[in-house]
């Protein structure tokens, strides 16, 4: 069995060479999608030296000693300024954004000056409340590099250089099964002898709609060998990436394992992780695609668990992101807890985090941690990461994953 990182490792090596197929977006549909190629600037930003705010800019001799400056006209944003030209101890009047003209050395803001008579005074500095042209970025600098998930700022920044639409990478597309007689739909009449309801399929769904996958519902699987490698193989054809839930132990009910060795390739399963241990991965390769399979184990919490720590990274790593920026982001913070653990396996606890008054961050964990206890993933908002023979007292620095 493979620990978490060896495991996570492998997981995203396997996958950093499958690539979905690259589409034109226009800007406002790119939210939290995958850039695919670099884009560079295409203008000097600021495009033109400007000012920072409203007030006058003015012409300040060498001496810089002018105190006393005539005012000759007036520039708001967005209008040409080249009809203008300062001369010594002359000033015109500006807005923010707005062009400096030529022989502008300064910008004085307006609750800082005097007028009267058409004669400015103030106490100006050299250089004071101008935006340089290309201070923040130079034509042919990177703006963004590819793998980058875009968010509303990069987007913005996109739109500031003139770009309309970016490269990204097409959405996954993923099918969802969950595994099992025993389950049972959601809905308002009563379980049936020993049913449950399926919990974990509709909790896939909404991680996957949540990470802009394009998701197909594939419903239940039943405790059917023929039936699991048949419609195993019709997603195959049909998704990049199927996930699966329950089904995958040892037990005689437990088809998936076997059936995705019969189709396709088993690649890894069994993990030295709590909750999580039986989660395998592997491929079905069909006449259309190769399809990456991730099967997680039946227990809600263990899904949840693996869905954050594995499935999710993966899912990035399949729609373009960097092996590195795809590790799950984690955070340090003081155990608000004590325990002792003697096994093997790392282990993680659902907790909740917060700051203290100095701000100095804790994490304490939640009193549900059974594998079956979905209600605690509810409330937590971060994993706490413990090692194999680990004993935690208060106070002890542990990494946590924020939820």
């Amino acid at each position: 069995m493979l620990d978490y990182q060896t495991a996570l490792t492998q997981l995203l090596s396997t996958l950093e060479l499958r690539r979905p197929s690259i589409q034109s977006t226009p800007l406002h549909q790119a939210q939290g999608r995958v850039l695919a190629h670099d884009i560079k600037a295409q203008y000097d930003s600021p495009v033109f030296d400007n000012s920072a705010m409203d007030g006058y800019a003015l012409h300040l001799g060498h001496s810089h000693s002018n105190n006393t400056f005539e005012l000759t006209g007036r520039i708001a944003a967005g209008d040409d300024a080249s009809a203008h030209e300062l001369l010594c101890g002359q000033a015109i009047r500006i807005f923010t954004g707005a062009p400096l003209p030529a022989g502008a050395n300064a910008v004085v803001p307006q609750e800082s000056a005097q007028v009267e008579h058409n004669q400015l005074k103030c106490e100006p500095q050299l250089g004071q409340h101008i935006r340089r042209r290309g201070e923040d970025i130079q034509a042919g600098d990177l703006l963004l590099a590819a793998g980058q998930i875009l968010n509303p700022a990069a987007i913005g920044l996109a739109a500031s250089q003139g770009y309309a639409e970016l490269p990204v990478y097409a959405p996954l597309s993923v099918t969802v099964f969950s595994s099992g007689n025993e389950l049972q739909e959601p809905h308002n009449n009563a379980l049936a002898a020993g049913a449950i309801f399926d919990a974990n399929r509709y909790q896939l769904l909404a991680w996957l709609h949540q990470l802009g996958c394009h998701v197909v519902d594939g419903e239940i699987l039943p405790d059917q060998r023929d039936e699991t490698e048949k419609r195993l193989h019709d997603a195959a054809n049909n998704t990049d990436v199927i996930l699966t839930s329950g089904g995958v132990s040892v037990g005689e009910e437990d088809h998936l394992k076997a059936s995705l060795e019969a189709i396709g390739v088993l690649q890894q399963w069994k993990l030295l992780i709590k909750p999580g241990k039986p989660f395998a991965w592997g491929s079905i390769q069909t006449s259309t695609r190769m399809s990456t399979v991730m099967m997680l184990p039946g227990n809600p919490v263990a899904t949840f668990v693996t869905f954050k720590m594995l499935v999710e990274p993966a899912l990035r790593v399949l729609s373009g992101t960097s092996t590195h920026k795809a590790q799950p982001a984690h955070l340090k913070a003081q155990a608000s807890f004590s325990l002792h653990k003697t096994e093997m396996r790392r282990e993680f606890l659902r907790g909740v985090m917060r700051c203290d008054e100095h701000g100095v961050l804790h994490v304490e964990k939640l009193s549900n941690q059974g594998s079956h206890m979905l209600s605690a993933c509810a409330v937590a908002n971060a994993l706490i990461e413990i090692p194999p023979n680990t004993t935690v007292n208060a106070g002890d620095v542990l990494t946590i994953y924020p939820l």
